[in-house]
């Protein structure tokens, strides 16, 4: 993922409006893209309600006259699953987030399309005085429990362990073949 810092925190994704988003997550999701399967993902999938979720705060937040509709997504996201995404953090195409609990996602944070995401991952700034925010590449997984602070750029396909903390750069690996993780 390349990082622009000519784009601001509340820019929709660059291609593609919400209902790209929405598909790009139910197939991150593996649910199956026969007519009702989005309804049906809706109702009995945890990891799609989350995603989608934050989607339509994300969504909402950035349209003006919206800010009330994106905060009540929000606190479903909330007092629903526990996760705490900010609705202008910066999320790509096919997000997934396997056990949607305990997430953490700060307003700036940057993060690529592919991702996956599992329980008690923070992402966010080392300290309040300093507002630097996390990038987080295409493809890359981060596993349960990690931390990931500060200005730090985890690179594209990177994977990042369970309970790890990430403060320095981590770089970029090949593509993983299909069919694994």
């Amino acid at each position: 993922m390349d990082a622009d810092p000519s784009m601001t925190a509340l820019e929709p994704p660059p291609r593609g409006g919400l209902r790209a988003l929405l598909h790009a997550d139910l197939v991150a999701a593996q649910a199956p893209l026969h007519p009702g399967a989005a309804l049906r993902a809706w109702f009995i999938s945890p990891q799609v309600q989350a995603v989608w979720l934050y989607r339509l705060s994300a969504y909402c937040a950035r349209r003006r006259g919206l800010g009330l509709l994106s905060k009540y997504f929000n606190l479903r996201l909330i007092h629903r699953y526990g996760c705490h995404i900010s609705p202008r953090a910066r999320i790509g195409h096919g997000l997934s987030l396997p056990h949607p609990t305990g997430i953490v996602i700060g307003i700036g944070v940057q993060v690529g399309e592919g991702v996956t995401i599992y329980q008690g991952v923070t992402l966010g700034v080392r300290s309040k005085g300093r507002a630097e925010y996390p990038r987080i590449g295409d493809g890359v997984t981060l596993y349960a429990g990690a931390v990931v602070i500060g200005g730090v750029t985890v690179g594209d396909h990177a994977v990042v362990g369970a309970n790890a903390v990430v403060t320095e750069d981590v770089p970029a690996r090949p593509p993983r073949a299909s069919g694994g993780r």
